[in-house]
């Protein structure tokens, strides 16, 4: 025999539906992309489906009836305060499915609930419901590593320097405004090691402070 219900704090506190819908639909919507490709056409990506989307119909009667399949049978009025009440603190619903080849037992959320008192029919309260799989997940805790650290890091972390591949040139043609502190900043990495160019170029240089445009120096 069918039997459904809803409840909170895993079933602590919840109903049995008192009567079954007449039918139950489950709606399991894909999320895949469509794009246009350039000289190939539509395409499309295959993603996971949505979260699976649950509705029904049914009926609070006021009286016990055959209809009836709860053992036990409340007001109108507690079927519809309770879920409400769900609603207003945001609380996920325990949805219990049993007895068909489809059984389900897991988390959801109310979507929507209507209800209304048909006339003629004074005290039973039809309503319709819909329900979508609740999927459990946490927020991550990210840093944010501002400008200021990130220097902080480079420095107390720094990885060892990069053998450089390239080959590197064996002489410089002294250009307009070239000292032998940028030629050593440029090649070597380091300006204070003018000296090594200049201990390679005595022959050509008197004066360290002194170097003419066209001069073809030695570097190490």
């Amino acid at each position: 025999m069918y039997k459904m219900y809803l409840g909170i704090n895993d079933g602590e506190e919840g109903f049995t539906l008192p009567v079954l819908p007449e039918k139950i639909e489950f709606n399991e919507d894909g999320d895949n992309k469509t794009y246009d490709i350039i000289n190939l056409g539509e395409i499309n990506t295959i993603n996971l489906p949505k979260l699976t989307e649950i509705s029904f119909e049914s009926f609070f009667p006021r009286h016990k009836g055959p209809y009836v399949s709860s053992e036990q049978l409340f007001e109108p009025s507690f079927y519809i305060a309770k879920i409400r009440e769900w609603r207003n603190k945001k609380q996920k619903i325990r949805f219990i499915f049993v007895g068909g080849q489809v059984e389900i037992n897991d988390l959801f959320s109310i979507e929507n609930f209507k209800c209304e008192e048909h006339g003629g029919e004074v005290g039973d309260i039809y309503y319709s419901v819909e329900l979508k799989r609740y999927k459990k997940y946490t927020a991550k805790k990210v840093s944010i590593i501002t400008k200021k650290n990130v220097k902080s890091i480079v420095k107390t972390n720094s990885p060892p320097p990069r053998q450089n591949n390239k080959i590197k040139p064996k002489t410089h043609t002294v250009t307009g405004n070239d000292t032998l502190w940028h030629i050593a900043k440029r090649y070597l990495g380091n300006g204070a090691r003018w000296k090594e160019i200049y201990n390679l170029n005595k022959d050509k240089i008197k004066n360290p402070n002194l170097i003419y445009t066209g001069q073809v120096l030695r570097l190490p």
